[in-house]
């Protein structure tokens, strides 16, 4: 077990409002921590605060400390929630074990890519002013170009977001959830994927009355409302790029 030895802290990345919660993976991990029915203390971290998470190895949320265990990287959080609290089962057997793996691999290698494409423009202002210049940095030397130049062209990344989500729109229209009756840890691969999209862009990927919107919206008010407590993209009320570091 963990040696729990103080409170569970859980360090998530935040935009300039300490209430812009930016990070796909650390939403995926808020609810997996909220399944588990585990209590934990948010401490909100920004990428350029690398020395308050050293002690995990890595400069990367989120971090997980629970107890004298520091641990990074969402899918092997996951992992060890699954391992040392074994009640409400994320991953219930090696087929859901599997099936979350192939999920988590498609998020991050598929739609991730496209996704920040189509809201980078949107995105960019809500970043801490102590952030933006290694985000312009890291931008422009994974995808070759600068942001402004990846956030004057969305719609064509938007599309493909759109028709990568055609089979999870089969998928739901068969069952309530990706994990069948209940969300499992897949449905929060995903959602966490799109409550990112929804607190930093306007834009919607797929149409009203589907399969997609009754998932998510039914994944907004579990857990007492936590994903829908999060104010989206329309409350910041801050125009496209206009907070560009020089």
């Amino acid at each position: 077990m963990s040696g729990q030895a103080g409170p569970r802290r859980f360090f998530e990345v935040i935009g300039e409002d300490p209430a812009c919660r930016l990070s796909p993976y650390c939403w995926r991990i808020r609810m997996a921590l909220a399944h588990k029915g585990l209590s934990f203390e948010p401490q909100p971290w920004r990428i350029t605060e690398k020395h308050r998470i050293a002690a995990s190895g890595g400069i990367t949320a989120p971090v997980l400390v629970d107890g004298r265990r520091w641990l990074r990287d969402s899918w092997k959080i996951a992992l060890y929630l699954e391992e040392t609290y074994p009640a409400h089962p994320l991953m219930a057997g090696p087929a859901a074990l599997s099936r979350c793996r192939f999920l988590n691999s498609w998020a991050d290698g598929t739609l991730h890519p496209a996704l920040f494409r189509a809201v980078i423009a949107e995105q960019f202002p809500l970043t801490a002013e102590i952030d933006k210049a290694y985000y312009l940095e890291r931008t422009l030397m994974k995808f070759g170009q600068s942001v402004e130049q990846i956030g004057a062209d969305p719609d064509p990344a938007a599309a493909l977001v759109s028709n990568a989500l055609v089979p999870v729109e089969d998928a739901l229209s068969l069952a309530p959830y990706l994990g069948g009756d209940a969300p499992d840890y897949g449905d929060y691969i995903l959602f966490g994927t799109f409550q990112w999209a929804r607190v930093v862009s306007r834009r919607h990927f797929w149409p009203q009355g589907s399969a997609l919107e009754r998932w998510f919206d039914a994944l907004l008010d579990a857990f007492d409302g936590m994903g829908r407590a999060q104010p989206p993209r329309a409350h910041w009320d801050l125009p496209p790029l206009t907070c560009l570091a020089r």
